[in-house]
């Protein structure tokens, strides 16, 4: 697989909604040991702490600790601020909303895009998902409208099919969406609860002169049922008794067994698939000026720094103000990246993202 010349991202765009703060959880700061995780870890008479399947030293991750501290010592987990998308509301039109912006970002209109590809999670229908809406809200007919799912790296999946699309001249440019509403199958009674929002972005991907995309991937299906969305109670339902209605919800659940190798192999994999993808764009990795990934907990972004070796304050941070937002995390990062002018014409950035499953993919890119 080699690099892709002269194809680059165009624009990108957020859905616009009313931050949600942490009052809406403060029935876990007053209710003491109420939020239960089960990898809180434990340390060790020499300040190494073993959490989530890491062993993690103060001579190898010393940021990494003191962010797991400063995690667990706040009964929010980190988070700040978290968007909720209306019970009632279509997970598409979110979507469309950060589509629009991207298109207008790029400086294009609906009618220079060629393909759409989404990653829905959860779309407003089992079947069919919401490709086919978000092209027609949009007014976009003579193209098409495709999903394409890994879960949390879809942006990246997104990346790698789009890229070699443009490149192979099939179209100009492609618009790729993704969004999550974890609002509606998260644990209420979960620690995971108060570090999960719901997010919608977009970005516009096309030919664009001195751009360079570059990626790789790896796949391990061991793990595939460490993470599922299957129907089930939330923590803490009283039995229902035969004549009551079902109390089932569909509901994120963690295979305590599997989670903690989830993590595990993320820190094996992480250096093998960004040192592919660094080399196929011919880039080394203290080159790197911004790096995006997905920030599934507050103290992910020094625990990857610190696993592939990276400066610290090259991760774009956002779990502040978006927490866990699934696929959408790295466009979110991406954005505010542009927003804040750390990436303009020349920025040599790099992209790593784990999706349960597992799949693990990196991309390169000489902005």
């Amino acid at each position: 697989m080699k690099a892709l010349a002269d194809v680059g991202i165009l624009g990108t765009g957020v859905w616009n909604s009313e931050p949600v703060g942490n009052e809406r959880f403060a029935h876990f700061a007053d209710a003491a040991g109420a939020v239960r995780d089960p990898f809180k870890g434990r340390r060790g008479e020499d300040g190494t702490i073993n959490i989530a399947g890491l062993e993690l030293t103060p001579t190898r991750y010393p940021r990494t600790l003191r962010a797991v501290e400063r995690a667990f010592a706040d009964p929010y987990r980190g988070a700040r601020r978290r968007r909720f998308l209306d019970p009632d509301a279509r997970v598409s039109d979110a979507e469309t909303s950060a589509a629009r912006a991207a298109i207008a970002n790029a400086g294009l209109t609906t009618d220079d895009i060629d393909l759409v590809l989404t990653h829905s999670f959860l779309p407003d229908e089992f079947t069919p998902k919401n490709a086919a809406r978000i092209a027609h809200e949009l007014g976009i007919g003579n193209a098409g409208a495709w999903e394409l799912d890994s879960v949390c790296n879809s942006a990246v999946s997104q990346m790698t099919a789009a890229s070699a699309m443009v490149t192979s001249g099939l179209v100009r440019n492609v618009l790729c969406t993704q969004s999550c509403v974890y609002s509606r199958v998260t644990d209420p009674n979960t620690a995971s609860t108060v570090q999960e929002g719901d997010l919608a972005a977009a970005f516009v991907l096309g030919r664009r002169e001195g751009a360079q995309m570059a990626f790789a991937w790896r796949t391990d299906g061991r793990l595939h049922d460490a993470t599922l969305l299957q129907w089930d109670a939330p923590t803490g339902s009283p039995r229902r008794r035969y004549w009551e209605r079902p109390k089932e919800h569909l509901l994120i659940r963690f295979d305590g067994t599997l989670q903690p190798q989830v993590m595990s192999d993320l820190q094996r994999y992480a250096p093998i698939v960004v040192a592919e993808a660094l080399g196929r764009a011919e880039m080394r990795l203290e080159e790197v000026e911004v790096f995006i990934s997905h920030q599934p907990m507050a103290w992910y972004p020094e625990f990857i720094e610190e696993t592939l070796g990276l400066a610290a304050g090259t991760m774009v941070h956002t779990f502040e103000e978006y927490a866990n937002v699934n696929s959408p995390s790295l466009t979110a990062s991406l954005h505010e990246a542009i927003a804040s002018k750390r990436i303009s014409r020349g920025t040599r950035v790099l992209f790593f993202g784990p999706a349960a499953g597992y799949t693990y993919g990196a991309a390169a890119l000489r902005w």
